[in-house]
């Protein structure tokens, strides 16, 4: 073999290598199920210790502890050490910069908290997407099952490269200016004794900062997903249901027992739902309630103390943070819409010549689809795009308060001469 048929043949082997192969779709590999579009998420967890392996679980605890030690309690907790004792060394930039990841880390921490506690509940959601997928029989189905199975895990990838790209933006930034990223608090040595130790200190906060990015990343797609999921199944079933009256071939003992099929996938949906909602409703609480700072901080930080570089490190954090909320938000309204129209789906499907017994399911499915299905927050307010809109908007009344009050000069006098 020739020098350029062995670097074809190495080059056609790297082409082929599909390392996220589930977040693409392929027509010809085998049919996914529709729990294979958590496979990503559940190994994210699986990354950060939440979800225990089936071997080794000694090495997986102690990866466990470790981890959400350092991520997630520590990370905010030399944040504010930082505040507390070296408020005199940050430039007003820093100090934004700073400010702006530990409260978005204290909202981390909490949501990782409530998580913690209620993860197990997606764990069991699987049991009803597998009842769902045995009335999956044709091809209409199958193509929309690997649609969300591909659309599922690349969520989760693209959340976390736009992330991480915040974090090694702000990362570069930061090394070029010859200062860590985020001057977390180090009780053991001080990083300006010489290069060494600040390479060991702004390789560890960059390591902590980028397993807070996936947790955040983890946090923000598994509502997008789930939603998908049951969005789906609604999708499909409005129009196996708008199919019942319309196929001529079947018996009315058939039909009616595909009537009752469809009830049972609605029950199975509701489930999932059911599941579902506790889970969203704690962590989108949590995040709803300092997005709108957040936003207001990292306003104020570009428009009266950032350079250049800065600026365009805080606006990919203003992506990023827009994204955690949005799609969610977006795809809940949708969810919404979906719901109401299995009842039309069903109040359309031909049943006016059928048997007594038919009408009378049809009657109890319409009574039991009459309820929209709305995602909440706590139960205080809907997860809506409205509610998103809203939160922006105070977003911007957090800029203006801060303006009016003279925070951009007062934070000269006390943090330090701004650059």
């Amino acid at each position: 073999m020739t020098i350029k048929e062995r670097l074809r043949q190495i080059y056609t082997y790297f082409l082929n290598i599909r390392i996220f192969h589930l977040a693409h779709m392929d027509i010809d590999a085998p049919l996914p199920k529709t729990r294979d579009a958590t496979v990503y998420i559940f190994r994210g967890l699986n990354i950060i210790g939440y979800v225990p392996t089936e071997t080794n679980k000694l090495a997986f605890y102690m990866w466990s502890g470790f981890v959400n030690f350092f991520v997630t309690v520590y990370l905010p907790v030399g944040f504010l050490m930082s505040f507390l004792l070296r408020l005199n060394t940050f430039s007003p930039s820093d100090f934004f910069t700073s400010l702006q990841i530990w409260i978005n880390c204290i909202g981390c921490s909490l949501k990782m908290f409530v998580f913690f506690f209620l993860h197990r509940r997606l764990i069991e959601s699987r049991k009803f997407m597998d009842r769902l997928d045995v009335r999956i029989d044709n091809d209409e189905d199958r193509l929309v099952i690997r649609k969300i199975v591909a659309f599922s895990n690349r969520s989760l990838t693209l959340y976390s490269s736009l992330y991480l790209s915040y974090a090694s933006s702000t990362f570069l930034v930061a090394v070029i200016n010859s200062k860590p990223p985020y001057q977390v608090f180090n009780p053991f040595f001080l990083w300006k004794e010489n290069v060494w130790k600040f390479t060991m200190q702004a390789g560890f906060e960059y390591m902590m900062i980028a397993f807070h990015c996936f947790q955040q990343a983890l946090l923000d797609s598994y509502p997008v997903i789930f939603i998908t999921i049951i969005r789906t199944h609604l999708h499909i079933l409005t129009r196996r249901i708008s199919r019942l009256g319309s196929i001529s071939t079947m018996t009315s003992d058939e039909r009616y027992e595909a009537l009752v099929q469809c009830v049972l996938d609605h029950k199975n949906i509701m489930g999932l739902y059911s599941i579902f909602c506790p889970v969203i409703s704690g962590t989108m609480f949590v995040q709803f309630l300092i997005i709108g700072l957040i936003l207001g901080i990292t306003t104020l930080h570009i428009f009266l103390f950032a350079d250049r570089l800065a600026i365009i490190a805080s606006l990919f954090y203003v992506a990023s943070i827009l994204a955690e909320t949005f799609p969610c938000s977006f795809l809940a309204n949708c969810l919404m819409d979906d719901s109401d129209r299995i009842s039309l789906a069903i109040f359309h499907s031909a049943w006016h010549e059928e048997e007594p017994r038919y009408k009378q399911m049809i009657c109890f499915f319409l009574q039991h689809t009459q309820k929209t299905l709305i995602l909440t927050a706590m139960k205080i307010f809907p997860i809506t795009l409205n509610s998103n809109i809203n939160v922006v908007k105070f977003a911007f009344s957090v800029y203006t308060m801060m303006k009016q009050m003279g925070l951009g000069q007062n934070l000269q006098n006390v943090v330090g001469k701004d650059l």
